[in-house]
């Protein structure tokens, strides 16, 4: 599956962003299927951004899968960034829906 379309599918299921001090963590369900769609996106990600640490929390199907990105300041920095352009993204196809 290609990169773009994995994140994609799991931005449509998360459901939370928590600033971390050093980062952010990401909610998303506790089915199998987000779990393996979150460790190939991990898989993927840490080529490129060596960077950043992951670390992805699962227990029951009925808990949330987290997944937390941290790093130093400039990779929370980096994060951030990119947080808050998918935020505006997200901002302005709702405004266009109204």
């Amino acid at each position: 599956m290609e990169y773009k379309h994995i994140w994609g599918e799991l931005e449509t299921r998360r459901f939370g962003i928590t600033e971390l001090e050093n980062g952010y963590q990401y909610g998303f369900p506790g089915d199998a299927e987000t779990l393996r769609l979150v460790n190939e996106w991990v898989s993927m990600e840490r080529k490129c951004c060596p960077f950043l640490t992951f670390k992805v929390i699962a227990s029951n199907t009925d808990e949330p899968v987290l997944l937390q990105l941290t790093g130093n300041e400039e990779a929370k920095a980096f994060m951030r960034t990119d947080i808050e352009s998918n935020i505006n993204i997200i901002i302005g196809k709702s405004q266009e829906k109204q």
